[in-house]
């Protein structure tokens, strides 16, 4: 297995960044800068000169050729145009030329990348790179790839900044410093998961929103179904009532035939008993009438001729009589058939409809209560109230989109688990870069301070929150105890030697190819002044890929691989010239 990375190596992976430097700087009408070309090589350059001379403003023309906005010397830009121009112009070009086969910023094709602003008295101001427009936004993002931040202290350090930088609250320190070597990825990323988590957190709300909607809808959706269901069979239930209605309507006029038929079988039997006593009454009449004109030609006794002439009008009264009941039979039974064929005719017409409704029950109850049973089923009916026949699909449409946002619900539960989980394990990949990074720069702070008889400590805080997250600097001079680094405890030089302490051990570290610092030195006592300048050399020389500008009014020790440069100013112009080593 192998070992452990360190913090660079750490954060190398991230940002890879080319190693070029910084060939040249053109200041044209800028502050006291009328025209200016200052060469610059890889390694140590050194600005000297005497105060007022212009040295500072070739740092300031570096930075804000390189985006920056914001000035100490002042806070619009168009007041860094020299008195009575109407606009300036800063290049920095860097050396792109192929090394080992491969450019040191290999989207760029050309030898050199020309980095160009113009400033116009009336606050315009715009962006060159390699003769073409480019937005400021363009321009960072290409700066970002070289891990250069022109606003980063750590990284540029203008006059007085070492002071600045103590003063900083030790949350931006820590920012400062993770933008310097390069580890601001760590930060970004727990931002992008944490922004990650409040959209998948969002989602969440915006489901659980639409679940218990679609929850709602579904048991909305249930009643209304189940219903529909209830309704349907009260349907069929009164459908099945009224084909039994319908044939019990036919089964009446049936029973109404049936009972006429009976009546015509009475009156049939009884016209057979009225023809048979017509004809005994017919025979009788006739034999009673015989004797009667016997008797009467006999001249038989009157008694004898009235006893047989009554008999004879009885008879034939009775013969009237019968014949006269014969005839209402007649008469009835024709009433009773042409009853039956209206009730014929009905039955066949209330058959036929009923066979419309269905086939004839095998078992068919009275009429009454079949109207009964239809009666209570239609207030049963009428009490579901309104009941939509699209209820059934509505039903499964809306438990489909519960259970559908149910899955989804749950997919977004798991991805919030792992949303947490990928904070958690990014904020605990920053911090053991951060455990790292004060691990391997703690030891070297304490051997910078030791040369200045100091000693001091670097502590982590809050690093649960990346937030509130905060870096400490503890120094102690002369065997004292070393205390929390601020105003109030420790003097202006103690404050920038144990920031230059902390700043220098950080320097391996630091991504950028170039670094400057501006007169560091001015409040230094002459001891510490010559401790911190062999540090700053020496420093500088340990990172042989790195380019530094160092700007001080003083003299420095000088080997002849360092790049010396000297600032005058004759007649309000400065002027730029090598020194001779």
């Amino acid at each position: 297995m192998k070992q452990s990375k360190s913090a660079i190596e750490t954060a190398g992976e991230e940002v890879a960044v080319s190693r070029t430097y910084i060939r040249e700087v053109i200041l044209e009408n800028f502050m006291s800068h009328e025209y200016s070309r200052i060469p610059l090589k890889p390694g140590i350059n050194i600005i000297t000169g005497p105060n007022g001379a212009g040295k500072s403003s070739i740092l300031l023309g570096i930075t804000v050729a390189l985006g920056q906005t914001y000035t100490e010397r002042s806070q619009r830009l168009s007041d860094l145009i020299r008195r009575g121009e109407e606009a300036a112009r800063v290049s920095v070009i860097f050396d792109n030329n192929e090394v080992d086969g491969r450019r040191p910023i290999p989207w760029i094709t050309s030898d050199q990348l020309v980095i160009t602003r113009y400033i116009k008295k009336n606050g315009d101001y715009w962006h060159y790179v390699n003769n073409r427009f480019k937005t400021k936004a363009e321009v960072d993002h290409l700066l970002q790839q070289l891990g250069i931040n022109p606003n980063n202290m750590l990284i540029i350090m203008h006059q007085n900044m070492i002071e600045q930088f103590a003063a900083k609250s030790n949350i931006e320190k820590l920012k400062m410093i993770e933008d310097a070597i390069g580890a601001s990825h760590f930060r970004r990323r727990i931002i992008e998961a944490e922004e990650k988590l409040r959209n998948v957190q969002s989602e969440a709300q915006t489901l659980k929103r639409s679940l218990e909607e679609a929850k709602s809808a579904v048991e909305y959706w249930r009643e209304e179904y189940e219903k529909l269901v209830r309704k349907r069979m009260l349907d069929e239930q009164k459908k099945k009532l009224e084909l039994e209605l319908a044939w019990a309507e036919v089964q009446e006029v049936e029973e109404d035939l049936n009972r006429l038929q009976e009546k015509i079988e009475a009156i049939k039997l009884e016209q057979v008993k009225l023809r048979g006593e017509i004809e005994f009454h017919g025979e009788e009449a006739e034999r009673i009438k015989r004797e009667v004109i016997e008797s009467f030609m006999d001249k038989s006794s009157l008694e004898d001729f009235e006893k047989k002439l009554n008999l004879m009008i009885e008879e034939y009264s009775q013969l009237a009589v019968t014949k006269y009941k014969l005839e209402l039979n007649e008469n009835a039974l024709k009433k009773i058939y042409s009853e039956m064929s209206k009730l014929e005719f009905l039955k066949n017409e209330k058959a036929a409809k009923a066979l419309t409704l269905g086939e004839r029950p095998r078992y068919v109850r009275k009429t009454s209560l079949i109207v009964e049973d239809i009666k209570t089923v239609t207030l049963k009916i009428a009490s579901l109230g309104d009941v939509s026949e699209e209820a059934e699909d509505m039903y499964l449409i809306a438990d489909a989109k519960y259970r559908e946002t149910e899955v989804k619900a749950q997919q977004v539960e798991e991805n919030l688990k792992k949303a947490l989980e990928e904070i958690e394990i990014r904020k605990e990949n920053w911090r053991n870069f951060l455990r790292k990074l004060v691990d391997e720069v703690e030891p070297r702070y304490n051997s910078i301070l030791s040369y200045a008889d100091g000693a001091g400590k670097v502590v982590l805080r809050g690093l649960e929150d990346p937030e509130k997250a905060s870096i400490e600097l503890y120094v102690g001079f002369r065997g004292a105890e070393p205390t929390l680094l601020d105003a109030h405890t420790h003097s202006g030089g103690e404050r920038i030697v144990a920031t230059l302490a902390f700043l220098l051990a950080l320097q391996n570290y630091v991504k950028s190819p170039f670094r400057a610092v501006d007169e560091f030195d001015v409040h230094l006592d002459p001891l510490n002044r010559e401790r911190m300048v062999k540090l700053i050399m020496a420093s500088a020389r340990s990172s042989p890929g790195s380019q530094y500008l160092i700007i001080t009014p003083g003299r420095l020790p000088i080997d002849e691989d360092v790049n010396v440069l000297v600032v005058q100013n004759i007649s309000g112009r400065s002027m730029v010239g090598r020194a001779s080593v």
